[in-house]
């Protein structure tokens, strides 16, 4: 391509100096009308002036080209970063759910844990409830039938004393007046 570019400059400037070289020897003017007037311009001048417009529309049509390619790339670049935007907000999004539906398991496993401990230490503080009723009935039991052993005792003990002619009034002072016994050991 280079080379290409090269050989057509190289013929542009061959072609322009046979062209001035043979304008040269021209010496009638050549008459343009120009709004409403006429213009004499010999030929060399119309040379230099065509060749001077077709280099600056050539300009014009590179610099149009330009700004076309570049404005479609701009637009183009455009495109593709609002899209990568959008991906990575998509992205971004995604992984927000993601870590948000992640925080819910471990708070829904958290909130198990902890029902499955307070179950358990439930089960644990109805066990140990059970186990004192338990044990609350059985001194209850025990306490009654040591009672009953006593009021048996000091049953025996008064009919003993009935049969051996004690006073009558001693026996009711002793329902009426709480007597003061020393505990004593229970048979087994």
């Amino acid at each position: 391509m280079i080379i290409l570019g090269l050989i057509l400059v190289l013929l542009a400037i061959a072609a322009g100096i046979l062209l001035f070289e043979g304008t040269r020897q021209l010496t009638d003017g050549v008459d343009i009308d120009v709004l409403n007037g006429t213009v004499s311009l010999p030929p060399l001048a119309l040379l230099i002036t065509g060749a001077a417009v077709i280099t600056i529309f050539w300009l014009g049509w590179a610099l149009m080209r330009g700004g076309i390619r570049r404005s479609s790339r701009r637009r183009r670049e455009a495109k593709e970063q609002a899209a990568l935007a959008e991906q990575r907000r998509v992205d971004d999004e995604r992984r927000v759910q993601e870590e948000f539906a992640q925080r819910e398991r471990q708070l829904a496993e958290e909130r198990d844990r902890r029902e499955h401990e307070t179950a358990a230490l439930r089960r644990d503080a109805d066990a140990r409830v059970e186990e004192q009723h338990l044990s609350t009935e059985e001194a209850r039991r025990r306490a009654e039938i040591a009672e009953a052993q006593n009021a048996e005792r000091s049953g025996l003990h008064r009919a003993d004393v009935d049969r051996s002619g004690a006073d009558r009034s001693d026996v009711q002072r002793s329902d009426v007046e709480p007597t003061r016994e020393t505990p004593r050991e229970p048979r087994a």
